[in-house]
């Protein structure tokens, strides 16, 4: 008996550690580096450069997929510029989630003619962020800017 409640004591502690530990432990993208492409599916053109933001330009002939990457970003809210020209019929569309993998922005631009957006993020959690880009029939040129903002 005096065995059972030792080893149900040692048991319990060792699941408690382990909780404390997962609770503790890495933030959501920890895994990827800063600018790591997670999934490309966007059967047209995208880039990604810049240090601290993310700077793209991405181009389309009817095409549609996914872009997404891990992001840094230092503090807690981000802005977001996106600029297309686009023929009638397509989208584009911006996500962010935080470093706790909250959705913290969510944009989609409609097809046709020239449109310009930015705005603010709502308030997340600093660190990697992942941004996803998902184009829709995307016919026309555009470019992205993401960055860190207060």
């Amino acid at each position: 008996m005096y065995n059972m409640k030792k080893t149900v004591k040692i048991f319990t502690f060792l699941i408690l550690i382990s909780g404390l530990t997962v609770l503790t432990s890495c933030e959501k993208y920890d895994n990827y580096d800063n600018k790591e492409i997670i999934d490309n599916t966007y059967s047209g053109n995208i880039g990604l450069s810049g240090s601290v933001e993310a700077l793209g330009d991405f181009t389309g002939n009817g095409d549609s997929g996914t872009f997404s990457f891990v992001w840094e970003n230092s503090i807690n809210k981000a802005s977001v510029i996106f600029d297309v020209t686009t023929a009638p019929g397509g989208s584009v569309q911006i996500i962010l989630n935080d470093a706790k993998g909250k959705e913290v922005f969510n944009k989609t631009r409609p097809e046709g003619g020239n449109d310009s957006f930015s705005g603010i993020s709502e308030e997340g959690k600093e660190g990697k962020w992942l941004v996803t880009i998902t184009l829709t029939n995307f016919d026309g040129d555009g470019t992205y800017d993401i960055r860190p903002a207060n």
